[in-house]
C-alpha cells in the first residue's frame, strides 16, 4: 500500500515538475555516463601497470601515467557539468514547486488558511522543498551515476575473476535487507521532523510578532522556556533521524572489509597457484575498493529517499486542497452601471466557520443604494462575519447575498472585490515605501493620485517630513508608525480604489479619542456616493446611518434609525449606554 502510495507521488512529481526538463536531464545523463565510465577504467589501467612493473621488457610505465592523468582530467571536467547540470535541474524544480505552493496558499480559502498558522505554511514552502531538492540530486548523482558506476566496476570484476566476484555477489546484498529496513523507519521520523520543524517555525514567528505583548507582561521567561521546549523536540527528532543514518555506513564498511578480506584472501591463493598475475589482484582489489564509495552512497539514498517522498507527499496533501470559494466558470462581472453605488440584500443566510454551530442564523435584510448602514451587537454576535461573507472572504452554508440583485456566488470574484474596498481594524502594512503601500488600493494609479488620497486621508504631511518622503520604508507591519498613521493609510488606499461598495470593519477600535474624531471625519468624506457597511465598537458613532441592524447570538433582532432603536430596544439601550 505505502509503496503504492509513493509511485504516485513520484508520477505526480514527474509528470508536474520534472518532464519539463526533459532536455536538460538528459544532458545529464550523458554526462554521468561519461564520469562512471572514466571510474570504471582506472583498476584495468593499474592492473597494468602493475603488470609491467613486473615485466622488465615492457615500457607501458611510461605511457600508461599519461593516459591515467588524461583520464582525471576528462573525468573532473564531465563531473563539474555534470553536478552544475543536476544543481540546476534540482533548484529549478525547488523554485518551481516553491512558485505553484504559493500561489496555491494565496488562492486557498481563509477557512483552509486558518487551520494551520502561517509559521506551518512557511516551513513548507521553505523546509520541506530543501529535504525534496536533496532527494532529487542523490536520486539522480547516487541511483543513476553510482548505479552505473558500480554496474561498470562489477562488469570489469567478472571479466577478471568470475569466482572471486561470486563471494562479492554473496556478501554485498546481505546489507540490503538492515539498510531498508532503516529507510522505512527514516521515513516516520522525518514525518515527524518536519511536523516539528513547523511547529518551531510557528513558535518563533508568533513570539517575534507578539515581542511587544511579551515585554509588557513580563513573559520573556515563559516564552524563553517554551522556544526551549520546542528546541529541544527538535534536536531529539533530528538525533534520531541521524542515528538511523549513522548506522547504515557502519553495516556497509563491515561488509566491505569482509569482502576484500575474503577476496585478498582467496587471490592469494590463486597467485600461488600460478592462475592470477599480481597485477590482476591489485586490478581486482582496487575495483571493489572504488564500489565502496557508491556502495555507501546507495545506502544512505533510500533514508534520503524516504524524507524526500515523505516532503513530496505533505506538499501534495496541501495543494490538493481545492478552493471552494472560487469564481464558476460560467461566472460573469458583477453590473456595476457607471459604478455607481449597489443595493445589497441577505436572503435566509446562515453561516458557519466550523460547521458544527452556525455564527449567524436566517439573516435577512435590505440595503439601498448609497445608504450608510451599521452593524452592532455584542462581541461574537455574528457582524464581522456579514463583511467577511459579502467580501466572499467565505460562502454561507445556506440562503443568498446578492448586489444589485445579482447573486454574488455567480459572478467573478475578482470583479465583485474590484467594487469592495474594506478598511478593518487589521491594518496591514508592508515592509515598503509609503507609496507602494497606499498604492496596493489601485496598482495602476499614477503618483499624483496616490498623493491626492493621501491628502484626503490626512496622512500626506507626515509622509512629507519623513526621511525620504513617500519613499521611506516603514517597516516590517508598519512598526515605525503609530495606530492613527496605519489607518490613515488603509483609508488613502480605500479613497484610492474608489469602490462603490465600502466596508468599515471597527475602523477606530484600536485609536485613541483624538485619533479616532480625525479619522472619523475623513471616513464621512470617503463614504460620499457609496453603499457603506459599518461594524463600529463605539454606537456614538454610527448614530447618523441610515439603517442601524442590531445582532444578538448570531440573529437580527431588531433594524432601525438610532432614535427608533434607542426608545423600543433594551439591548441596544444598554448598548448605547455602555458607550
Amino acid at each position: 500500500m505505502i509503496a503504492d502510495v509513493n509511485k504516485v507521488i513520484i508520477k505526480n512529481f514527474w509528470n508536474d515538475f520534472v518532464s519539463r526538463y526533459k532536455f536538460d536531464i538528459i544532458i545529464a545523463f550523458f554526462l554521468l555516463i561519461l564520469v562512471a565510465a572514466t571510474a570504471s577504467i582506472y583498476p584495468y589501467l593499474i592492473q597494468l601497470v602493475f603488470d609491467g612493473l613486473l615485466d622488465n621488457e615492457n615500457n607501458n610505465w611510461i605511457i600508461l601515467p599519461m593516459i591515467i592523468a588524461l583520464i582525471a582530467v576528462i573525468r573532473g571536467i564531465a563531473m563539474f557539468f555534470q553536478i552544475k547540470q543536476v544543481s540546476k535541474i534540482s533548484l529549478s524544480i525547488v523554485v518551481d514547486i516553491q512558485k505553484k505552493l504559493s500561489k496555491h496558499l494565496i488562492n486557498t480559502d481563509l477557512v483552509e488558511l486558518n487551520k494551520f498558522s502561517s509559521g506551518n505554511h512557511v516551513s513548507r514552502i521553505m523546509n520541506d522543498v530543501i529535504l525534496i531538492r536533496d532527494g532529487f540530486e542523490r536520486s539522480v548523482n547516487n541511483l543513476i551515476r553510482d548505479t552505473l558506476t558500480i554496474i561498470a566496476l562489477m562488469s570489469y570484476l567478472i571479466w577478471l575473476d568470475w569466482l572471486l566476484s561470486i563471494l562479492v555477489f554473496v556478501i554485498y546484498p546481505i546489507a540490503l535487507r538492515p539498510i531498508f529496513r532503516i529507510g522505512k523507519k527514516q521515513k516516520i521520523i522525518a514525518t515527524s521532523l518536519q511536523e516539528q520543524m513547523e511547529t518551531v517555525t510557528s513558535t518563533l514567528t508568533e513570539m517575534l510578532q507578539g515581542i511587544r505583548m511579551v515585554k509588557s507582561y513580563n513573559l520573556e521567561n515563559m516564552e524563553i522556556k517554551r522556544s526551549e521546549d520546542v528546541l529541544n523536540n527538535l534536536f531529539s527528532k533530528m538525533f534520531n533521524l541521524v542515528i538511523g543514518r549513522a548506522k547504515i555506513l557502519p553495516i556497509l564498511d563491515i561488509l566491505g572489509g569482509v569482502a576484500a578480506a575474503c577476496v585478498i584472501g582467496l587471490a592469494s591463493y590463486r597467485v600461488s597457484l600460478g592462475e592470477l598475475s599480481p597485477g590482476s589482484v591489485v586490478g581486482y582489489v582496487t575495483a571493489l575498493l572504488m564500489i565502496a564509495q557508491p556502495a555507501r552512497a546507495l545506502g544512505t539514498f533510500n533514508t534520503i529517499f524516504q524524507e524526500a517522498i515523505s516532503a513530496l507527499g505533505r506538499i501534495y496533501l496541501q495543494l490538493s486542497i481545492i478552493p471552494k470559494v472560487n469564481s464558476m466558470t460560467s461566472a460573469v462581472d458583477i453590473k456595476m452601471p457607471n459604478n455607481k453605488a449597489p443595493t445589497i440584500s441577505f436572503k435566509d443566510v446562515s453561516f458557519s466557520y466550523n460547521k458544527k454551530s452556525n455564527v449567524l442564523n436566517n439573516i435577512n435584510f435590505y440595503i439601498n443604494a448609497g445608504s450608510k448602514v451599521a452593524l452592532v451587537g455584542q462581541s461574537g454576535a455574528g457582524k464581522s462575519s456579514i463583511i467577511n461573507l459579502i467580501s466572499r472572504f467565505y460562502d454561507p452554508v445556506s440562503g443568498e447575498i446578492s448586489i444589485n440583485e445579482q447573486n454574488i456566488k455567480n459572478v467573478n470574484i475578482n470583479s465583485l472585490r474590484n467594487n469592495i474596498a474594506l478598511v478593518s481594524q487589521d491594518t496591514i502594512i508592508y515592509n515598503k515605501s509609503f507609496l507602494d503601500n497606499i498604492k496596493f488600493g489601485n496598482l495602476k494609479a499614477d503618483d499624483k493620485k496616490i498623493k491626492e488620497a493621501a491628502k484626503n486621508a490626512g496622512i500626506h504631511d507626515f509622509i512629507n517630513t519623513s526621511l525620504n518622503g513617500y519613499e521611506t520604508i516603514v517597516g516590517e507591519g508598519g512598526n515605525n508608525l503609530s495606530g492613527g498613521q496605519k489607518q490613515r493609510i488603509s483609508i488613502a488606499r480605500a479613497i484610492l480604489k474608489d469602490a462603490p461598495i465600502l466596508l468599515l470593519d471597527e475602523a477606530t477600535s484600536s485609536l485613541d479619542a483624538e485619533t479616532e474624531n480625525e479619522i472619523n471625519k475623513t471616513l464621512e468624506k470617503l463614504t460620499k456616493n457609496k453603499t457603506t457597511i459599518t461594524v463600529a465598537h463605539k454606537l456614538s458613532n454610527i448614530v447618523k446611518s441610515d439603517k442601524i441592524i442590531l445582532f444578538n447570538k448570531g440573529k437580527i433582532v431588531d433594524i432601525g434609525k438610532h432614535f427608533e432603536l434607542i426608545k423600543r430596544s433594551p439591548l441596544y439601550k444598554k448598548l448605547y449606554g455602555d458607550n
